[in-house]
């Protein structure tokens, strides 16, 4: 009976493999009809579907002709998917940088007879003597005594003392000319330069430590700093308390001018991209290009505000000079040529504001225009370990697998401000300095030089006293990478045809949403790579290359 059973079910597992083998075969590799293939197209090349008399024409039509094709790679719909792709590959987002000093934001306060505007971090500065922290101006104008100075009132907190109040001026604001708003008398100051920590300390209590303890480390090197003046566009000015917002208020944001400068910095370097896929220029330009452009936001940021915060290094920049009397307002973009070590997207402020460390903008480089990650060879050892202590990281057990091939590609970009994005000029900055550098005329330029330059340093570090940071730990090779700067690692991996190569990579994974395979890695990317070469390394032609393969056309 048992035999009986296995025997018919033996025949129903036949059958039905029988009854398979008779159904119609779907072939996965079989191409896609015209109008799907168009729709497809369209939607990757230009972001949006067909119109409907694009389709219709292609009634009885056995292929998309490739004068569409040709169409959509020249539009403004591929330019914006190629700018898309790159914010993947740039990670373009400032919000979390501080982009000038805190006291040189400006928040509006609802107040009768409209807001009145003033910077809470300079009001803690330049307004309390007591327990109070912020506290704001009096809201009515603001009297002057004989020599044009503000006139305040003491604001008293039960019986005590706790600021001194000035009342509000009018001002026509930078950012909408023809207009006034109220602004508190001392956050609207206009003068260019102020003594620094001018005193007493009961008048500015919480200033005093900041002035105490700079001023120790100035006059130990005989260096001015108290009552010395201190440019009011500078890092210094939150401790010079007759420095303002400037001229027009010029040089303070608000949550709004913040944003549109923010939004221009970032449009700086995607604007880059866009113009060599909308010109078809050699794609190699993203990241060699000296052009670059600025707006009335970017100009006036870089001009007015960049150099007023202490830690982050955005000093104007001689190599790449801003068009001059752009105003606010003035939203047209204008090219500039820049000179010396620039290299396209690479040291755009945008670029380097996002990647604050020169392994970060290394390592950003190395994913995005090379394909290729960091991968640590296995576990860290001991902390006890010798080999753990080195302070080259190229030595240290643990760090040297990545460390090794990460520092010489950092240090491309050590003449460009760590925590910043300005060009540390040779000029002003030379690669070690002596003892005959110090002391400096100023505060500020002792500021710098100590962020600088390994002027204090300890352990393996002391055999680098007095040089720029960039240098330390560098061999001749690498010394030679910063002198050259971005442009160099740049052209070292157009060169080397790493460049190339990811970039087949990039925008076949991007069009076929999948990486080559093992096969395709050998047959097809060097037909791609030929594409590219032949057509004067142009992104366009690369991308027909792709959507015209055999590949990309089969039903999924």
């Amino acid at each position: 009976m048992k035999r009986l059973s296995f025997e018919l079910t033996l025949l129903v597992v036949l059958a039905s493999q029988a009854a398979r083998a008779e159904e119609p075969v779907c072939d996965v590799a079989s191409p896609l009809e015209p109008q799907r293939f168009l729709r497809r197209l369209s939607l990757d090349l230009v972001g949006t579907v067909p119109a409907w008399d694009e389709i219709s024409r292609l009634q009885g039509q056995s292929e998309v002709p490739e004068a569409t094709i040709d169409r959509m790679l020249s539009s403004e719909g591929f330019v914006k998917v190629m700018r898309r792709h790159h914010e993947s590959l740039l990670w373009p987002n400032l919000e979390e940088i501080k982009l000038a000093s805190d006291a040189n934001e400006l928040y509006p306060l609802p107040m009768e007879g409209g807001p009145l505007w003033v910077s809470p971090l300079r009001s803690v500065f330049v307004r309390a003597t007591g327990n109070a922290t912020y506290v704001p101006c009096r809201n009515e104008p603001a009297e002057f005594d004989t020599e044009g100075r503000l006139l305040t009132q003491p604001l008293l907190v039960a019986g005590e003392e706790v600021a001194e109040v000035e009342g509000y001026v009018e001002v026509e604001p930078y950012w909408a000319p023809g207009t006034t708003v109220k602004v508190c008398g001392f956050d609207a100051l206009s003068a260019e330069r102020a003594p620094v920590c001018p005193g007493p300390a009961e008048r500015y209590p919480f200033a005093e430590p900041y002035c105490s303890g700079v001023a120790a480390t100035a006059a130990s090197l005989n260096v001015p700093f108290r009552g010395a003046d201190a440019a009011c566009d500078g890092p210094l000015s939150l401790l010079a308390p007759g420095c303002g917002c400037g001229p027009n208020l010029e040089r303070c944001f608000t949550p709004e001018t913040k944003a549109r400068v923010i939004k221009s910095l970032l449009d700086q370097e995607l604007r880059i991209i866009e113009s060599v896929v909308r010109d078809d220029r050699p794609y190699d330009e993203v990241l060699t290009t000296k052009t670059v452009e600025y707006d009335g936001p970017l100009a006036h940021y870089l001009t007015k505000m960049s150099r007023t915060e202490f830690d982050m290094y955005g000093a104007l920049d001689p190599t790449a000079s801003v068009p001059p009397a752009r105003t606010f307002t003035d939203d047209t973009w204008v090219p500039v040529e820049r000179q010396g070590r620039h290299a396209g997207v690479l040291t755009t402020p945008g670029y380097l504001l996002r990647f604050m460390s020169n392994r970060g903008r290394a390592h950003r480089f190395h994913n995005a225009f090379q394909c290729q990650s960091f991968i640590p060879a296995g576990p860290l050892p001991a902390p006890s370990e010798p080999c753990s202590k080195h302070e080259d990281l190229t030595l240290r057990c643990g760090c040297d697998a990545c460390h090794k091939q990460l520092e010489p590609m950092a240090s491309y970009f050590g003449r460009f401000a760590e925590y910043g994005f300005g060009h540390i000029d040779e000029r002003e900055f030379p690669p070690r300095i002596e003892g005959a550098f110090l002391p400096t005329p100023d505060a500020e330029k002792l500021f710098r030089i100590f962020r600088f330059y390994e002027v204090d340093p300890v352990g393996e570090e002391e055999a680098f006293r007095g040089w720029l940071n960039a240098y330390v730990f560098r061999d001749e090779q690498e010394i030679e990478h910063v002198v050259k700067g971005p442009k160099g690692l740049a052209d070292e991996a157009i060169e080397s045809g790493a460049f190339a190569e990811c970039t087949v990579r990039r925008m076949w994974s991007l069009f076929l949403r999948r990486p080559m395979d093992a096969d395709e890695e050998r047959t097809v990317k060097p037909t791609l790579l030929a594409a590219y070469d032949a057509n004067g390394r142009s992104l366009r032609a690369l991308v027909k290359a792709i959507v015209t393969h055999p590949a990309y056309g089969r039903a999924p």
